[in-house]
């Protein structure tokens, strides 16, 4: 299984697609970060929450490592790579759970570089803007784990979702529709209901303060559910369908 997981992670540090995902990251969480920081007014930034809310712009990790966890199931389908993975190692279960296991990771990778780049371009602007800093070592800390757990728990829900769905394009409008669409009006109409949802769990695991959202420790759970559930569907589809 190690050795699976090895060849999962080479698979994805070797692919331009992970090299433009990592790229687009940095790119929006600084543009945010930037336009954020120098646009707010003094006084909507002294606050500990106001700067919880500008340094946790880094949760943008969590959409890219479900994007990461899409592609890293649904190419080998596209590609054809998926026959001699599966002929090397015909249990199928293996084969998921090893790119479970790469996105997860992934998605910690992406949310620590992120997380860093935005915690230091945050910090200069309070800095360079004469503003305290309110927020604590312990809050920065908790908000940095959180951001991590986050962004490995959506990896691994891209992979869940792309086993079931393995066509590359389907699986990304599915899954951008439900996160943007279907879970913002159901959250809207049913809220608690929607509060039970990836995405609003996502949320209250990031701290929004939306009076609706579960406690941080419950939206947390809810994610770590939403991954088994998923992976096991897709384990099951995978195990029951054919590979072209």
């Amino acid at each position: 299984m190690i050795d699976q997981i090895r060849a999962e992670l080479l698979k994805i540090r070797s692919t331009r697609t992970t090299l433009a995902l990592l790229v687009g990251l940095l790119v929006l969480a600084t543009a945010v970060t930037v336009l954020t920081g120098l646009l707010t007014k003094t006084g909507d930034l002294e606050a500990a929450s106001d700067q919880r809310d500008l340094l946790g712009i880094g949760g943008f990790a969590s959409l890219f490592a479900l994007l990461a966890g899409l592609l890293v199931v649904t190419s080998e389908f596209r590609f054809g790579t998926i026959r001699p993975t599966l002929l090397f190692t015909p249990r199928r279960w293996c084969v998921i759970g090893a790119k479970l296991a790469a996105s997860m990771l992934t998605g910690v990778a992406l949310a620590a570089v992120t997380k860093a780049i935005v915690l230091a371009i945050g910090f200069a602007i309070l800095e360079a803007r004469g503003i305290p800093v309110a927020l604590g070592g312990g809050g920065t800390t908790g908000l940095a784990l959180r951001v991590l757990a986050d962004a490995a728990l959506w990896g691994g829900i891209g992979v869940g979702a792309a086993a079931i769905i393995r066509n590359q394009v389907a699986s990304v409008i599915v899954v951008l529709a439900w996160l943007f669409v279907a879970e913002s009006v159901l959250f809207g109409l049913v809220p608690s209901v929607g509060r039970f949802t990836p995405g609003r769990a996502s949320d209250s695991v990031n701290g929004s303060s939306d009076d609706h959202l579960l406690p941080p420790v419950a939206g947390a759970a809810v994610l770590v559910g939403w991954v088994a559930v998923l992976v096991a569907a897709g384990v099951a589809v995978t195990a029951r369908r054919d590979v072209d």
